[in-house]
């Protein structure tokens, strides 16, 4: 079996970790730019837009074709799938083949997981983190030139730098709706300075309210997490939201309502006011760092 993996250069170690699960004979990685990964063939090109990424991978000659679950590749994976008229699977977790090619992947915001199975050749888009990165030289690299025509012009770009990179916290003061105004952030991320934390937040928090950047969103449609202490504040513990840290290892959560969900997924749940709670937690932790 043939696979081509295609990707960014953060996601390619993943990618090729998912496709030697299934041991094919030759992997195949596409990507902007050198990345040391353990495959055949490393090609790389000037890839910078959809259109260019789905005619080259069109072209390319596979059993399975992985790519990452973004928005971006997603949707190249359809054209490129829809142009060679062949199965196409989103947001897989889990693969495997006997024959045909087996997926499962999340549903219904998480609540189920669905198991899919379709005939080879086809084109999946995995969720990258659920697969253990490799690394090794490749066997050969390739530069290819690329002759693309975009049906959108490029004017400019401009790279927007993400002030925190959430899935390398090892700890993580989370805040959701209970927290009563904007400004009653600098307690919390006081209290996340003392711990050595990173400060994320609900949908709400950074999509509703603006408080926080959308880079701090933990959650279905924002950044997933596997913190060793994920410390949730004022959360009510939506399944959208939970799905993004359910991989933490201890979670701790402080929330008034007894009943709330997040007392489910907790390790630790305190029943309390966030706005007694932190500036307790504070004061302790000043007193014992002497401070």
């Amino acid at each position: 079996m043939r696979i081509v993996v295609a990707s960014d250069p953060s996601n390619l170690p993943k990618l090729v970790g998912a496709a030697k699960s299934l041991s094919p004979e030759v992997i195949e990685a596409i990507s902007t730019e050198r990345v040391s990964v353990p495959v055949d063939k490393l090609v790389i090109a000037d890839l910078r837009l959809n259109d260019c990424w789905t005619d080259v991978l069109s072209e390319r000659e596979f059993d399975l074709m992985l790519l990452p679950s973004t928005r971006d590749f997603k949707e190249v994976g359809a054209r490129v799938a829809a142009r060679k008229g062949i199965s196409y699977l989103s947001d897989a977790q889990e693969l495997g083949l006997s024959g045909r090619l087996a997926a499962t992947r999340m549903v219904f915001s998480g609540r189920g997981v669905e198991k899919l199975e379709t005939s080879l050749p086809a084109v999946v888009t995995i969720d990258a983190d659920s697969f253990e990165p490799v690394s090794g030289e490749p066997s050969s690299v390739d530069e290819l030139g690329v002759s693309c025509s975009p049906k959108v012009n490029l004017i400019e770009r401009k790279e927007r730098e993400a002030e925190v990179d959430l899935s390398k916290a090892e700890i993580i003061v989370s805040v959701g709706r209970g927290l009563k105004k904007k400004e009653d952030l600098e307690m919390i991320r006081e209290l996340a300075s003392l711990l050595g934390a990173e400060v994320a937040c609900t949908r709400p928090i950074s999509a509703d309210f603006k408080w926080l950047p959308e880079e701090r969103h933990v959650g279905m449609t924002g950044v997933r997490v596997k913190p060793k202490i994920y410390l949730a504040i004022g959360i009510s513990g939506q399944i959208q939201h939970v799905v993004g840290f359910r991989d933490a290892e201890t979670v701790i959560a402080v929330n008034t309502d007894p009943d709330a969900p997040i007392s489910e997924v907790s390790d630790y749940f305190v029943v309390a006011d966030l706005y007694e709670v932190v500036p307790k937690l504070i004061e302790e932790i000043r007193r014992r760092k002497g401070s």
